[in-house]
């Protein structure tokens, strides 16, 4: 059995607004392995980066941790004041955050920014932590670095913008890394060529990834088990093989729809996710997906369910319809067949 690196226990996070408490996280446990890949997918408001800056503890006012635990290494981060966690953040556990171009600050080079986290966390004279900024650029094939160390966010495009970023996160060699939507507002290429570089950089530095994002293609290719989140809970969660070929919730299900298929021979529409999420300031009661989901019974509205495991897998699904007492829904199994998608 794998040692566990990160374990979340029952995790609660909330924002305290004016309008009353908008219970973003409600509840949720997962746990990332040494030198796994895991993908956390959903909807924009499902709570997949609240997740990340709940682990991180950079939650904002009025956001707030009420519950649970964030063990990482076996010691619970929830507890940890921000003196603490600032040895921890950038040394142990580094971020890349959505916009590159936002994340790094305009008035300091590139070189400056990287050189900085190392300088903070590793005992290194300002000479070798600019040499090793240098070594970190060339690591992410950002060409010509001795030239490019000098230049300026601006300066970069926005594919040379994020491979800083993840030099940056990479700089004092991190046992977890958290890539939160780092393919977004890239071209195709480009994106291949990010999510090439991430797998080769966990190949070769043994590093934990936590992958964020909507796109579950590009979950299938970097990540081996995946965790479908919605309206501030974890729907679904096992290895990619099980989420592609054997889905079992039905908000997964809609999900692959909205694959395009590039590979079939008639056309097909896509089906999209009628509804919109649940407002998270009054939380339904049951299924959070309940008044979306076409197979819903009475039960999912007046009560939550519990996770169904897979027999003999990591698979589970927090669904009614695996109840053993539940109506048989033929078209429900028919589509427990998922995609044959390459995943392999």
């Amino acid at each position: 059995m794998a040692d566990k690196l990160l374990e979340v226990k029952n995790l609660r996070t909330s924002f305290f607004t004016h309008l009353g408490e908008v219970k973003a996280i409600r509840g949720i446990s997962f746990h990332v392995d040494k030198s796994e890949a895991i993908g956390i997918v959903g909807e924009s408001g499902s709570g997949k980066s609240v997740t990340s800056l709940s682990i991180m503890k950079l939650l904002q006012y009025p956001g707030k941790i009420i519950g649970g635990e964030i063990l990482f290494k076996k010691r619970d981060l929830s507890n940890k004041s921000n003196k603490e966690m600032m040895s921890i953040r950038g040394n142990e556990i580094a971020m890349i955050f959505q916009d590159p171009m936002t994340a790094l600050n305009p008035v300091y080079t590139v070189g400056d920014q990287i050189s900085e986290s190392i300088l903070k966390h590793q005992k290194l004279s300002r000479k070798d932590a600019f040499n090793k900024s240098i070594e970190m650029l060339k690591l992410v094939g950002i060409p010509d670095p001795e030239k490019r160390i000098k230049s300026y966010p601006h300066e970069y495009s926005g594919g040379m913008r994020q491979r800083a970023m993840i030099a940056m996160a990479l700089s004092c060699e991190p046992d977890l890394l958290i890539a939160d939507e780092p393919t977004t507002a890239l071209d195709v290429t480009i994106q291949a060529q990010i999510l090439n570089l991430m797998k080769e950089l966990n190949n070769k530095l043994n590093t934990s990834t936590i992958l964020i994002t909507h796109d579950l293609g590009v979950v299938s290719d970097v990540c081996s088990r995946i965790i479908v989140m919605y309206g501030g809970l974890i729907m679904e969660q096992g290895t990619k093989r099980d989420i592609f070929y054997s889905p079992r919730h039905p908000y997964t299900m809609g999900l692959l729809k909205s694959i395009p298929k590039i590979d079939s021979e008639e056309k097909i529409r896509l089906v999209p996710i009628h509804g919109t999420p649940p407002d998270l300031l009054k939380p339904p009661n049951g299924c959070p997906f309940y008044a979306r989901c076409k197979y819903a019974m009475r039960i999912c509205a007046q009560q939550q369910p519990p996770y169904f495991p897979n027999e003999g897998t990591q698979h589970q699904t927090m669904c009614w319809l695996l109840h053993k007492d539940a109506p048989k829904n033929e078209d429900y199994e028919n589509q427990k067949g998922g995609v044959r998608a390459n995943v392999s």
